[in-house]
């Protein structure tokens, strides 16, 4: 009884009372933080052991020492007409009544503000992943396609798992043979995991190693290697999905995950990894498509490979590289590859997308921009169609809109460079310069410099020459031949002076593709249309046009959109017909006059 009165008297068990009510309020609210500032586990589990460890040390104080007037001195020190310990006990009741109170008030926060809702999954939505490309181990260059192929099919099987948000292929794509630490990349596309690995082929066999990675504390959570026939590709595509998902399953819950073979022909599955992946680059465009036709030929219900035949023909003759592929077949070839994709799988994405882009060709506005945006909401990993959406509002002058969609386009893929870029060229066409520039910059840096250049034509456009000519000189790549020498040093010219003669000489030259930035510096915007109009007559429009449309808007362009001639194109391309159905362009109206009739539109501004 004399020890039990002795620990009341030191406040040994008051101390032990504070302590405890203390170290557990601590770890509640670490528990909280930790997980926003995504710390590893150990940080938490180091907090606990710290208290843990920490409590008989200060029991032991409390029974050694004693708090005077004078300081800290050692019990025995204390004479016992001098002690102020029952003074100090009834500061350490408050000290607990008040460490209690804020302990249960935090108990209450926790439980009915913070605790998920029932019909919530609050947790779920913190589990995201990156799978980045995985790496061609092979001696064969080739088999690159292959590898970046097993990559995407990965991410496309994650992607449909619920509850897991998956990084864009775009994003997670570029950082391949960059030397970018893991959490690095994690920050920059806002996950908590990723995913890389390698492939390495040899004849008929294949060897798969993949290794999930927690982006926090940069510690391998799961590893595993797969040696198997090419025919049994499917199956280890899902035992690595299940494991990921098992390995998340405290964050996600349980998760089913089971892939169907999309070919059981593998020579066609082949062929289509490789044509994907040559879609996807914008790079050797013929080749692509000879690889799809390949893989339908060797599977006419192949429809993944259709889906991106059709997508291939659809966007190869707008790239210069592809000059071979001539718009009439190819919007011809991508109709006909659509309509067996869409016979094969008419509620994918994809197909509803290009639909509403050969509808848009078809001069159906109204029904592409319906189809855009039912594909937009099924997308939820590849921001194409959100991309496309954005582009066609755009186009047709609904700047405010576009800047929404491609704002959501961006944050699905915000490594993509033309997302940025479209999105720059939004922003400059709504009056905002300061995002416009920065945003076309970061365009530029991923790869995608239209925008940039679209930037200094209207600063130009608008008097500030020596502002345009500076962006021109920092970002003009050294020209590829003489004859693209000759263009850049003209269109440098009309930077400088708009009148130049010599240089409008050499420009005027060109074609409609290569003539836009001499026709928009010049302000010849009747020339530009009047070819518009005869390319339109010969059938030879297929989607360059769509991108002087969308720098219709800027603030310099304002004399071509209300050109009579301007609006005779949109009647004649279905963009007024959507006009009268839903708006006209923001800040604009028709306005008849004995001229014919046009567009009065107010100056773009903030």
């Amino acid at each position: 009884m004399n020890f039990l009165a002795e620990l009341r008297r030191r406040n040994v068990i008051r101390m032990a009372g504070l302590y405890l009510v203390g170290a557990w309020l601590i770890v509640q609210v670490a528990s909280t933080i930790f997980p926003a500032f995504e710390l590893p586990g150990w940080a938490l589990r180091g907090v606990i052991l710290v208290l843990a460890i920490g409590f008989i040390p200060a029991l032991v104080f409390s029974w050694v020492f004693e708090l005077t007037p004078q300081g800290i001195k050692r019990d025995a020190e204390v004479p016992t007409g001098q002690s102020i310990a029952p003074q100090t006990a009834r500061r350490m009741d408050r000290m607990l009544l008040v460490v209690m109170a804020l302990a249960l008030a935090y108990f209450a926060f926790d439980k009915f503000v913070l605790a998920p809702k029932p019909d919530s999954t609050p947790a779920a939505a913190q589990a995201s992943i990156a799978v980045l490309a995985f790496a061609n181990m092979s001696t064969d260059a080739d088999n690159g396609y292959f590898a970046d192929g097993i990559s995407e099919e990965l991410l496309n099987i994650l992607a449909e798992v619920g509850g897991l948000k998956v990084a864009s292929r775009t994003s997670a794509f570029s950082f391949r043979g960059k030397d970018t630490a893991i959490p690095e990349i994690a920050r920059q596309l806002g996950v908590q995991y990723v995913l890389e690995g390698s492939v390495r082929r040899q004849g008929q066999r294949v060897r798969i190693t993949a290794q999930l990675i927690h982006a926090g504390n940069d510690g391998h959570v799961w590893s595993e290697s797969y040696d198997r026939e090419l025919t049994d590709i499917f199956q280890v595509q899902e035992e690595i999905a299940r494991a990921i998902t098992s390995e998340l399953e405290g964050i996600l819950g349980k998760r089913q995950v089971s892939v169907t073979a999309s070919t059981d022909n593998i020579e066609a599955y082949q062929n289509f990894l490789r044509g994907r992946t040559r879609f996807h680059r914008r790079d050797e465009l013929p080749q692509a498509i000879e690889d799809l036709s390949k893989a339908v030929e060797q599977d006419p219900d192949f429809a993944d490979a259709w889906i991106y035949l059709a997508a291939t023909w659809f966007v190869a003759p707008g790239y210069f590289g592809s000059v071979e592929v001539q718009p009439e077949r190819a919007k011809t070839e991508a109709r006909a590859s659509l309509q067996r994709a869409a016979a094969l799988a008419p509620e994918h994405a994809m197909v509803l997308a290009l639909e509403g882009q050969l509808r848009g060709l078809e001069a159906d506005q109204i029904g592409a921009l319906a189809l855009l945006e039912q594909a937009s909401k099924l997308s939820v990993h590849d921001s194409n169609p959100m991309m496309w959406r954005g582009m066609l509002l755009l186009q047709t002058g609904y700047v405010d809109e576009a800047i929404a969609v491609l704002e959501q386009a961006r944050s699905m893929d915000p490594l993509a460079g033309i997302n940025n870029g479209y999105l720059a060229i939004a922003y400059l066409s709504a009056g905002r310069d300061t995002p416009a520039e920065a945003t076309a910059r970061r365009a530029e840096a991923l790869g995608w410099d239209p925008a940039i250049f679209v930037f200094a034509y209207d600063l130009a456009t608008r008097g500030k020459r020596e502002q345009a000519l500076a962006i021109w000189d920092e970002f003009i790549p050294p020209p590829g031949s003489e004859v693209q020498a000759q263009r850049f040093a003209a269109i440098r010219s009309l930077l400088v002076d708009a009148n130049d003669a010599d240089a409008r000489a050499t420009l005027r030259k060109l074609p409609l593709e290569g003539a836009i930035e001499y026709l928009i510096l010049s302000r010849d915007y009747e020339t530009l249309l009047e070819m518009t109009e005869q390319q339109i007559a010969q059938r030879a429009v297929y989607r360059r046009q769509s991108f002087w449309m969308r720098m219709a808007w800027l603030p310099s362009t304002r004399e071509l959109r209300e050109s009579p001639r301007f609006l005779a194109y949109a009647e004649s391309a279905g963009i007024a017909r959507l006009w009268e159905t839903r708006g006209w362009p923001d800040g604009c109206a028709r306005v008849q006059a004995t001229g014919g009739d046009h567009l009065q539109c107010r100056a773009p501004g903030p």
